[in-house]
């Protein structure tokens, strides 16, 4: 497997399309614990600032994956929407995910996505995080309610993905689209730099 650039450990699907169209070579493995044992999980966050949670989290998926080529850097990444300097964790149901959406609406919000890369050979760890400004408009209640029957919003921080067909009230302000898709990938290029270079 010596062909790869990397591994990813993560389960998310935007992840895999942002690397695959990259033109990265990489292979999933599973990532560590996302969670601190006795911690929060998707639906009810950690206590702590945004930017400091998807850091930590990130750094327990990285040192936690198990990666078959210990000479391939494995790749693990969190993002994380951060309201006012609160984050807004996946929505649990409808109900949820719309009374996130109408927090968000008529505000800027940022989203923060922080990228940990480990070498096991090597017990190198390097990290990097991306951030955006996203501006989210009124959606009337029509364009409200075709985004919650699109069913998109399930299983994604803040309710919402940027990049999704079914909302058009979304926009990123400052920074880049990827890194509210949920990876940066400028930031794992330079990752693989670094990797490739002197300690």
């Amino acid at each position: 497997m010596t062909d790869l650039d990397l591994y990813l450990a993560s389960t998310s699907p935007r992840r895999r399309e942002l690397l695959a169209a990259a033109g990265l070579h990489f292979a999933l493995c599973e990532p560590g614990p996302e969670y601190a044992p006795g911690g929060g999980h998707e639906h009810a966050s950690e206590r702590g600032e945004p930017l400091a949670l998807a850091i930590e989290r990130a750094t327990r998926k990285g040192m936690g994956a198990a990666v078959l080529d210990a000479g391939v850097p494995v790749l693990a990444v969190d993002t994380v929407v951060d309201l006012d300097g609160r984050e807004l964790g996946k929505p649990r149901d409808r109900g949820d995910a719309e009374a996130m959406l109408r927090q968000l609406a008529g505000r800027v919000h940022r989203v923060h996505t922080a990228h940990l890369m480990r070498q096991a050979s090597s017990g190198r760890a390097e990290l990097l995080v991306a951030s955006a400004e996203v501006q989210c408009g009124q959606p009337d209640p029509r364009e409200l309610a075709r985004y919650l029957d699109s069913q998109q919003w399930r299983g994604k921080a803040g309710s919402y993905g940027v990049q999704d067909d079914a909302q058009g009230f979304f926009r990123v302000i400052a920074g880049s689209f990827d890194t509210v898709v949920g990876l940066h990938v400028p930031a794992v290029r330079e990752l693989l730099r670094r990797m490739r270079g002197p300690a």
